[in-house]
């Protein structure tokens, strides 16, 4: 009699084990896919506290703990970018996507972080060194070459993204004083932001202003050459530009486009020109 009760009783323990079990398999299951489907919607948080869930109910797994391990990381390099640390943030990108066995999702997205990272600091470099030469022309009273070299930065494709926000404030303040200055003298003038073309220069206007008073805009007569700039010549400007020491490689095509037409428009070759940006 003994020995059947504690037979049903073992069956039961048994019973229930295996029901306990199948509970945990499944609430690891579903706190694991509820994870994932926050990682595709960018909610990393959320995320984390799902695989956090997942953890718990399977301890030796070490799947869940390498995911909440993957997204503090990158939810780190985050901060960092916010931040302005681009540096770091690069760093924490780095380490996010070298994880082990880690999401796939926060690979990609921490390689695509990283490479952005990368870029900015290059054009943020370029950038930096064009506003001081800026400034540097605009207190020499060269207002109109002081703006061809902002409109590097204020005609960039991608100026308009968080990462160049201080830059772009500092360019556009110049930019602004230096057009309020030629305005006051007599010249009509354009943002970079609003053309991407050499009519960015100082345009001379309809006023009677003395002339010989202000900085003189580059002559725009008949014989200035309006004809179509050819990959051909693009590439021979960046030989040209590379013999002033000039690190060419830096420089977009529409960059070397502008070049070749200011050296039109002021009658000056590309090598005189590349001085410029020395």
């Amino acid at each position: 009699m003994w020995l059947i009760a504690a037979f049903v009783i073992a069956i039961i323990f048994v019973g229930y084990g295996y029901t306990k079990h199948i509970e945990t398999a499944q609430y690891y299951r579903e706190s694991f896919q509820q994870g994932e489907s926050a990682l595709k919607a960018g909610k990393y948080t959320a995320a984390e506290n799902h695989f956090r869930n997942a953890q718990k109910k399977k301890a030796n797994n070490d799947i869940a703990s390498v995911y909440v391990k993957q997204i503090q990381k990158y939810k780190k390099g985050l901060r960092l970018s916010k931040d302005g640390k681009y540096d770091a943030a690069r760093d924490a990108f780095d380490e996010t996507a070298g994880v082990e066995n880690g999401s796939p999702i926060l690979v990609r997205r921490a390689s695509v972080k990283k490479t952005e990272l990368e870029e900015v600091a290059r054009e943020l470099k370029i950038f930096q060194k064009n506003y001081k030469k800026a400034r540097v022309l605009s207190s020499n009273y060269e207002y109109t070459a002081s703006n061809l070299k902002l409109a590097t930065i204020l005609g960039y494709g991608n100026i308009d993204e968080s990462y160049y926000a201080e830059i772009y404030k500092k360019a556009r303040k110049l930019e602004a004083y230096n057009n309020h200055i030629l305005a006051g003298l007599g010249y009509r003038t354009a943002s970079a932001t609003s053309s991407s073309s050499t009519s960015r220069s100082i345009l001379p206007s309809d006023s009677n202003n003395d002339p010989t008073q202000a900085e003189v805009p580059a002559a725009q007569d008949d014989d200035n050459d309006d004809s179509p700039i050819t990959k051909a010549q693009i590439k021979k400007a960046r030989r040209d530009i590379a013999s002033q020491g000039i690190d060419v490689s830096a420089f977009k095509d529409r960059d070397v486009k502008e070049v070749i037409q200011r050296a039109r428009n002021h009658q000056m070759t590309v090598k005189e020109v590349a001085q410029e940006f020395k």
